[in-house]
């Protein structure tokens, strides 16, 4: 027979994120957190206005040139309804309209974003009572990266799209973790968010619904749920922009700009790429972190990072990359990594961790050295320092 104990004793969260239910800001005060944030992004904002500078202004070939040219050419007084299909992704376009600047307001901005990234990921290790030494090695690791600066600096969509999706995967864990109903429905938000600043976020939505089901668990039967949760808001609004294509009689893939097909020509550069030494370098983080997680010994947590890397591949193949993006992979591998990796609790669990992260990050320059578009724009930088 049920009783109203054994259903509460059931209900009842294995892992309490705090006995109140609230959890800390940090800093905990908001001046001095925006304050952090400010700081984090100015080195970003001086490369952003030195690549302008030492460019002249020529920012053709990457992310934020081609979102530029696309939003000034926006026909806003057509009554074609086709035209608002050039708003995808809206969330990146609309700011863009609004950005003064031209590419490099968009520079400016993705370096304010690559700002309160990192002050949010150092807010969610202190929460999680990360060691310091991983916290420090954690974010050096991702601020110092070459990646990470080419991709904030040159793509406003792709900043933004990977902060969303950093904030979703943080409340995910909260969620399915700590049983925190809330941040279950954020982390929904924050994934369609990420897909309406991105267009690469219609696919990792799906990437974070699988996580969802590996994630160590407050509640043992919630597998299903968990994953429903987080992926229902971006499969609503895939849903509605689908079906206002066909209301329009546009197609119901028009309103996302693209159709979605498979594309033979970037399907054989994808296959070329994977079987050069390029490629294994490509596919060096996602390595990384299956092994971490396998040491770890949370190997459904390691089988997230495949599925994410193929996801992004397929985002290239049927057209859904922006032009001049390079670093995405590398840069959802370690946003993976600082979200779901579980507070280490020995000091071998912590020191395989930093060495995750410092492996991570000699990756991550050998990747800037090894891509066309990441070390071009090196050399711009350093052409202008000389």
């Amino acid at each position: 027979m049920t009783t109203a104990e054994s259903v509460f004793a059931r209900d009842s969260p294995l892992y309490l994120e705090s006995e109140s239910g609230r959890i800390d800001r940090y800093p905990r005060n908001a001046w001095l957190r925006w304050g952090v944030r400010i700081a984090a992004a100015l080195p970003y904002i001086a490369l952003a206005v030195w690549f302008a500078i030492a460019s002249g202004g020529d920012w053709s070939g990457t992310a934020n040139g081609a979102l530029a040219e696309r939003v000034a050419g926006l026909p806003w007084g057509s009554a074609d309804v086709a035209a608002l299909a050039e708003l995808y992704p809206i969330i990146t376009s609309l700011l863009a309209v609004l950005i003064p600047g031209g590419a490099l307001g968009l520079g400016i901005a993705g370096a304010l974003v690559g700002g309160v990234m990192l002050q949010l990921i150092v807010q969610s290790m202190q929460r999680k009572d990360f060691p310091l030494p991983v916290r420090l090695v954690f974010i050096l690791t991702l601020g110092l990266t070459p990646m990470f600066a080419y991709v904030v600096t040159t793509s406003l969509e792709a900043s933004l799209g990977l902060t969303f999706f950093g904030l979703g995967m943080i409340d995910l864990v909260r969620f399915v973790t700590y049983a925190n109903t809330q941040a279950g429905f954020r982390a929904g938000l924050l994934f369609a968010c990420s897909a309406l600043s991105d267009s690469t976020g219609l696919f990792v939505a799906v990437v974070a619904a699988i996580a969802a089901t590996f994630i160590v668990r407050s509640r043992a039967a919630s597998r299903l749920a968990n994953a429903l949760v987080v992926v229902f808001p971006t499969l609503a609004l895939l849903a509605a922009l689908m079906l206002l294509g066909v209301a329009f009689r546009l197609g119901p893939l028009a309103m996302i700009r693209g159709d979605l097909m498979w594309d033979d020509t970037r399907a054989s550069a994808v296959a070329d790429l994977l079987l050069s030494p390029s490629g294994l370098l490509y596919l060096a983080p996602t390595a990384v972190i299956v092994l971490t997680a396998l040491v770890l010994r949370y190997p459904g947590v390691g089988l997230v990072a495949p599925v994410m890397t193929a996801m992004i591949l397929l985002a290239y193949i049927v057209g859904l990359t922006p032009p001049g993006l390079a670093g995405i992979n590398y840069l959802l591998m370690l946003l993976l990594a600082v979200a779901v990796v579980p507070r280490p609790t020995t000091t071998p669990q912590a020191a395989v961790v930093c060495a995750t992260s410092v492996v991570l990050w000699a990756i991550g320059w050998a990747q800037a050295f090894d891509n066309d578009a990441v070390s071009a724009w090196m050399n711009v930088l350093i052409g202008g320092a000389s």
